[in-house]
This record gives C-alpha cells, sequence and structure tokens, in this order.
C-alpha cells in the first residue's frame, strides 16, 4: 500500500483510528493522509436573527484547522510519513472523492459511532457511507482502537473473486509468526431443490466439494505467509455464523471479507453479509476491494 487515508472528527473513536493506521502506515511504509471535512452549519445560512456570525464561523474553522494540525503532528511523533488534508463539505463524500482521485489510496482506516445500545444495528452515518462508496478497502476499527499487530485474522469465503480480495489482503494484513489466518466457508443449505426438500446424500455431496475446495485454498495460502492457516466449514446462515465463530473464539482481531456490494448502483448496499458482519463484529472489520 502507498497510501493510507484516516478521517478524524477528533472523537475518541477516530483518535483510536489514527493509532491503528499510524501503525499500519510505519510497518509497511505507507504515507498517512489524516482528514478532517470542515461543513459549515446550516445554521450559517440561516437569517435573522438566527444566521452564525461571520466571526464565530472562523473561529470554528481555525479550531478545526488546529485540531486537524495537533493529529498530524501526533501521528509524525509516532513515526508515520504523515500529512493533513482539510475538506470542505459533506465529509462521507468528500473522502470518497478524495479516494477516488487518487489511485495510490488503497485503504481508509476509520472508526465508528456505532449505536452499542441496538448492537450496531446502524453504522455512524459517515462510516456507513464511506464503507458502502469507497472505491478502495476500507478498516473499521472499534472502541479506541488497538494499534497491535494482526495476528489472528479471520477470512470468510465463498471461492468467488472477492473473496480472493480478501486473501490477498489478510496475507498483506497478518503478522509473520502471528497466530495465523482461518478460512472459514458457510454453507447455505437450500430449504428445496426442484420443490423437494433436499437430503442427506446430496448434503454429504456439497460437504465433501466444500471441503476440497477448502482445502486447496488452504494449501495455496500456506505457501504465501508466515504464518499457520486453518479452516473451518460450518452450515447456516453465512452472516450469522460469522458472528457466531468470532463470539465463540474472540481471539480473533480482524475480520477480512469481500463484499458484493451493487457497483452499478455505486455501492448503494453492501451485500447482506458483509453489512451484517460489519455492523456486529466484536472486533475490526476489513471490507476489501480491489482498487477500482
Amino acid at each position: 500500500m502507498k497510501k493510507i487515508l484516516v478521517p478524524t472528527d477528533f472523537s475518541p473513536g477516530s483518535a483510536g483510528a489514527i493509532r491503528v493506521a499510524v501503525r499500519m502506515a510505519r510497518d509497511i511504509g505507507a504515507k498517512l493522509g489524516v482528514v478532517h471535512a470542515w461543513q459549515v452549519p446550516a445554521l450559517a445560512f440561516g437569517s435573522e436573527p438566527f444566521s452564525m456570525a461571520p466571526e464565530l464561523l472562523q473561529t470554528m474553522s481555525d479550531d478545526a484547522k488546529r485540531g486537524l494540525d495537533g493529529a498530524v503532528e501526533e501521528a509524525k511523533l509516532q513515526g508515520a510519513d504523515a500529512s493533513g488534508i482539510m475538506l470542505n463539505g459533506i465529509p462521507w463524500s468528500r473522502l470518497v472523492e478524495v479516494a477516488e482521485g487518487d489511485p495510490e489510496i488503497e485503504l481508509i482506516v476509520m472508526g465508528t459511532h456505532g449505536r452499542t445500545g441496538l448492537k450496531r444495528v446502524l453504522l455512524g452515518s459517515v462510516a456507513e457511507k464511506v464503507v458502502r462508496h469507497a472505491p478502495c478497502s476500507v478498516l473499521i476499527t472499534r472502541g479506541d482502537g488497538e494499534p497491535a499487530p494482526f495476528t489472528n485474522i479471520l477470512v470468510p469465503i465463498d471461492f468467488s473473486t472477492s473473496a480472493q480480495v480478501a486473501i490477498d489482503q489478510a496475507v498483506r494484513l497478518i503478522r509473520p509468526g502471528g497466530a495465523g489466518i482461518t478460512l472459514l466457508h458457510v454453507i447455505e443449505a437450500p430449504v428445496a431443490i426442484n420443490g423437494e426438500v433436499f437430503d442427506l446424500a446430496f448434503m454429504r455431496e456439497v460437504d465433501q466439494a466444500s471441503t476440497a475446495a477448502l482445502d486447496e485454498c488452504a494449501a495455496r495460502l500456506k505457501k504465501r505467509v508466515d504464518a499457520p492457516v486453518t479452516t473451518r466449514l460450518r452450515i447456516g446462515y453465512a452472516g450469522g455464523q460469522i458472528l457466531t465463530v468470532l463470539a465463540d473464539d474472540p481471539v480473533f482481531d480482524l475480520v477480512v471479507m469481500g463484499s458484493h456490494g451493487r457497483t452499478g448502483i455505486k455501492r448503494a448496499l453492501l451485500g447482506s453479509v458483509a453489512e451484517k458482519v460489519v455492523r456486529h463484529a466484536p472486533c475490526p472489520v476489513m471490507i476489501a476491494r480491489e482498487r477500482t
């Protein structure tokens, strides 16, 4: 990766994301762009007596610039080749525009203001839109952000092209000598085939074919990483099974998965599995995309 973007709104969540981004940029020798989007408050366009004084707007803008400069300086002190990017406009839209305009940007790292009281039924609106519309991979951190290297990565795969992109990203991110990469495939069994309920013989055939494909994928991966590679096969709804694995085995510190977002409408919707995992996973999640 040549460049990583990390947006900040000066909240604890974005500060944690910066720490993660700094560690990643430093480890792989990438440049780091710390981004803040300054959006003029709606009140600024109101009429008297409800409009904001120009002096107040300037003060707010100056405060944002100082905050950005401080974040950049802190990133530099931690060893990153960092620079600041001050934007004007709707945060998620401007961030996506910057990423689209620079083909060297391969990753966006950001925190989320997910509503934890509802188990992250909704992501923070900025994070959600960036995940959906970004032309590159997006890593969503949790809480204050843990800057330690990733050592135990779960990669759900369905043997598609997007799953291979996720595997490639996991190879780049896993710490050599770490606990390893786990490839997870979930068999989503149909309720019926041609109007008839499937039988055990059919499920055995699916299980055998999936196991063979999973083992072949793992064998190729073992030649690429200096870390153990293991496999898991489960039956059920993919999103639910991935979250169950994470709940049962909390040692995973990252999930990397592809997205079947609807590119025809600029990913207005993520694939349902990816969207569910991003919203509910207890650890950071990367939605891996080839740079477009």
